[in-house]
């Protein structure tokens, strides 16, 4: 600890103790009012890329053709579907989802036009259609016809024809997109053009707000519009089977499993801190300072967030959490080294022993915190907004505790004066550590040698590492979301949108354009004449001004005919919907018979319009002849692989049908959330690189030896290594939460590191002997590290009561990397300092001093 620093703590927290006491407590509680500002960022732009072009995409097809703004309720009742007391309760729920002020439309088995495939004609479509509610519709005949119209089966009803699905609309708002278009031209100007000037930097900004106004919005009103269709489902339990699902309500239920874990694991937390500090130091005295220290770092932090209107997301969830578990550590390496001078100093002055314990511990604990900050600050590297900014709040925090550690712990301390002295000892499982260094002076080589087949397993293991993940796998298998996805995936039809855009450019070059007319063009236009009296006034010739429309010609559909085949053959897609997959039931009346040309523009023309907007108009974009694909993939098949699903349809559409590259594109939240785990991926490979890295040279800036920062490295990249291996060989992939053990093991299992080798470096200063300093080494320091290390590992072991399985792996696999690290760093580390004796006479001098000065 620098001089200057040792006199204001002298002259300011021991001399003027009240004073700064009452200064910090005042600044304590200005900074946390703010906390009653901290929230959690509910929306779902939380889980894609922020700068994700296909977000830009996505955006604009929503825009076009409509958002994913729905819900599925599905709706199996005890008695057959097809009565009349079912047709009545179903018709009564539509009707109260219908009520809700947050639902737009709802569509139904009631609204879906029935006819009988085998009894209509394309001409007299219009009287040939009926609905179930119609008077003396025969139910069981509405059963078989719907069966009989692909377009319903396993999409509106189940193959059984017992399931069928209600779709709620929620409402939008419309401003949304206006202000995003927007937003996004300012930023392309910025990014293309050059400095905005300071009137669109403003812009920029209002607009920014807005729209973050606008998702906070959204997500109160999917919670809001979910929680009353969940309480509406639970009036009908008696009535029929119902389960909720969609994207909304996806999104929906993963934050509200993390918000529930904030609380789990941060109350584990405390009272595994309570019961762990009892147990080892059986003293109020140091129960009180450290869960002091932790609570005010975590009101702090809070308040941080809370005045720059930074929300956590489901990603920096555990932020608190983790700030307690850092304070925790530095508060009882504090501990440990004032118990420490006070045995070993019986004479020395009170105020004394807590500046000796202060400036010992400052430099092992600055560097334990800048290695720290380094592990989570790496976590920057990535593209994904919330690690990003999980990275800047670790950062934040890490800062923030060690300030607090080291200001309170003295101010504490010095008001507790009178306590005495402190003759208990520590709980007798220290003894622990005693084994550990046993093993590590009397099996050196064998612990090098599982070391070493450890890591050569660990990297084999890493190299199956992925991130393919399936929403229903975050999800245990007796939940509601769970379930529910699991019977929409079945039975009506998939849960994950995929859309495909693909543009008249795709078929272009197989029409050869004459200027002449053809026979067939004159009939159609005396077709059109004779039909222009028609409502609307318009022919078909006129709407279609210059430019013919492609897709909607007998060889544009043909091509759609075989996507939708190909895209139908797919094990992992359920329902995909398209204009082929419309025109099937024209199809199907027309007796299975393509449609030539002239059909399709007198489809046009005579389509019922309820028809029409269920088969037209969200698939076809007529003033761009440009037409969509809808695909529903199933999220419960367990072949599911995005990757190789959007490869295989991408090599289709170019190598079977010729279609250029940049003639089609993909969007969807598949897209969207597969973009932010390959992202992961990346992240993780950087993070892993930035943290060795930067470690690396503040290791060697610390110890002022290569060869002993190198040593100091391995136990820590072991333990995340390890823990990775071990997913990538159990199949297990990364997700939004597992992406951050790496960083978070590393960060906090290398302060060990360094508390071990500051230690050993003055042990060895002290005997002049390698193996009595390692196990004085692990009579004294080791025992912090124990302490803090097991409390870390239950800490995060609480995490295993999350019904949300990313947390549940996040909290397995963080505890067994620390648990690893620990072992590392009492039996690797020592092993390999036995080994390679890399401190030299000079280093034991300057070691000398160190510990003089100490």
């Amino acid at each position: 600890m620098p001089n200057w620093l040792k006199e204001f703590y002298r002259d300011h927290i021991l001399k003027h103790t009240f004073i700064t006491t009452a200064v910090v407590f005042a600044i304590i509680g200005i900074v946390g009012s703010y906390a009653a500002n901290f929230r959690m960022d509910a929306s779902a732009d939380s889980l894609v890329l922020e700068n994700d072009q296909s977000l830009e995409f996505y955006r604009k097809v929503k825009k076009q053709y409509g958002t994913d703004d729905y819900l599925f309720i599905t709706f199996r009742p005890k008695e057959p579907l097809f009565t009349d007391k079912s047709i009545k309760q179903l018709k009564s729920l539509k009707e109260q989802l219908q009520s809700l002020p947050d639902v737009e439309t709802v569509i139904s088995l009631i609204d879906a036009p029935i006819f009988d495939v085998d009894n209509v004609s394309l001409s007299n479509i219009e009287n040939d259609l009926y609905f179930i509610e119609d008077d003396g519709v025969d139910l069981e005949k509405a059963r078989r016809d719907l069966l009989n119209i692909n377009l319903y089966k396993n999409l509106l009803i189940s193959s059984d024809g017992q399931t069928t699905v209600i779709q709620a609309n929620l409402k939008g708002n419309k401003n949304y997109f206006k202000l995003n278009d927007e937003l996004r031209k300012l930023i392309w100007k910025k990014n293309n053009i050059g400095e905005l000037t300071p009137y669109e930097k403003q812009a920029e900004a209002n607009l920014k707000q807005e729209l973050r106004l606008l998702a906070d919005e959204l997500a109160i009103r999917n919670e809001r519009v979910i929680n009353q269709i969940r309480a509406l489902k639970e009036s009908y339990r008696d009535i029929a089977k119902i389960y909720l699902g969609g994207v909304p309500m996806i999104a929906h239920d993963m934050i509200e499993y993390v918000k529930n874990d904030l609380v789990v694991f941060g109350l584990g937390v405390f009272l595994l801190l309570v019961a762990i500090q009892a147990f080892i130091f059986r003293r109020m005295r140091w129960i009180v300072i450290t869960l002091g220290c932790c609570m005010i770092t975590a009101v702090m932090s809070m308040g941080i967030l809370g005045l720059f209107d930074w929300p956590v997301t489901v990603i920096s969830s555990n932020f608190v959490a983790l700030l307690l578990i850092i304070t925790m550590s530095l508060v009882i390496h504090l501990i440990v080294r004032f118990r420490q001078v006070e045995r070993e100093h019986l004479d020395m002055d009170y105020d004394e022993k807590i500046l000796e314990t202060v400036s010992s511990m400052f430099t092992p604990c600055a560097y334990t915190a800048l290695t720290t900050i380094v592990a989570f600050g790496s976590l920057m590297v990535s593209d994904i907004r919330p690690v990003i900014d999980f990275g800047k709040m670790m950062i934040m925090g890490v800062s923030l505790a060690f300030v607090i550690a080291f200001t309170l712990f003295p101010l504490f301390m010095r008001l507790n004066k009178k306590a005495g002295l402190d003759r208990r000892q520590e709980s007798g499982f220290f003894t622990f550590t005693n084994h550990l260094a046993k093993i590590s002076d009397r099996w050196r080589y064998k612990v090098a040698t599982i070391a070493i087949v450890m890591s050569l397993t660990s990297a084999w293991g890493i190299s199956y590492l992925s991130v393919d993940n399936r929403f229903i796998d975050y999800f245990k298998s007796h939940t509601e979301i769970h379930q529910g996805m699991k019977v929409i995936d079945q039975e009506l039809g998939g849960t994950t949108p995929l859309e495909i855009i693909i543009e008249r450019s795709a078929i272009e070059a197989d029409f050869a354009f004459v200027e002449e007319e053809s026979e067939e063009d004159e009939w159609e236009e005396e077709f059109e004449e004779e039909f222009s009296d028609d409502e609307g006034g318009e022919t078909v010739a006129e709407t279609e001004e210059e430019t013919p429309r492609l897709w909607m010609t007998s060889h544009g559909i043909e091509k759609l005919h075989k996507v939708q085949n190909f895209l139908d053959s797919l094990s992992v897609t359920g329902k995909t919907l398209s204009l082929a997959a419309g025109l099937q039931i024209v199809e199907q009346i027309n007796g299975n018979q393509r449609l030539s040309d002239f059909e399709l523009s007198l489809l046009q023309k005579k389509i019922p319009k309820d028809l029409k907007d269920q088969v037209l108009a969200p698939f076809y974009d007529r003033e761009n002849d440009q037409v969509r694909f809808l695909i529903r993939v199933k999220e419960s098949d367990p072949d599911l692989d995005r990757n190789q699903l959007l490869a295989d349809i991408a090599n289709f559409l170019k190598t079977d049908l010729g279609f250029s590259e940049d003639s089609f594109e993909f969007t969807g939240m598949l897209i969207l959330y597969n973009n932010m785990l390959e992202s992961l991926f990346k992240s993780q490979i950087l993070t892993l690189g930035v943290v060795f890295g930067i470690i690396l040279m503040m290791f060697i800036i610390l110890f002022r030896s290569l060869k002993l920062a190198l040593l100091g490295m391995f136990p820590n990249l072991m333990g995340a290594c390890f823990v990775l291996g071990l997913m990538g060989w159990s199949g297990i992939p990364l997700d939004m939460m597992t992406i951050t053990i790496a960083a978070i093991s590393i960060g906090i299992a290398v302060d060990n590191t360094i508390h071990y080798i500051f230690r050993f470096k003055l042990e060895y200063a002290r005997l002049g002997d390698y193996t009595k300093a390692m196990y004085s080494c692990h009579d004294t320091i080791a025992r912090a590290m124990y302490f803090t290390s097991i409390t870390i590992i239950a800490g995060f072991s609480v995490l295993v009561l999350s019904n949300f399985m990313p947390s549940i792996y996040f909290g397995i696999f963080t505890s067994l990397a620390m648990f690893v690290a620990l072992l590392g760093n009492l039996t690797l580390l020592p092993v390999l300092l036995l080994l390679f004796k890399p401190l030299k006479s000079v280093e034991k001098d300057t070691a000398e001093v160190a510990l003089s000065e100490a």
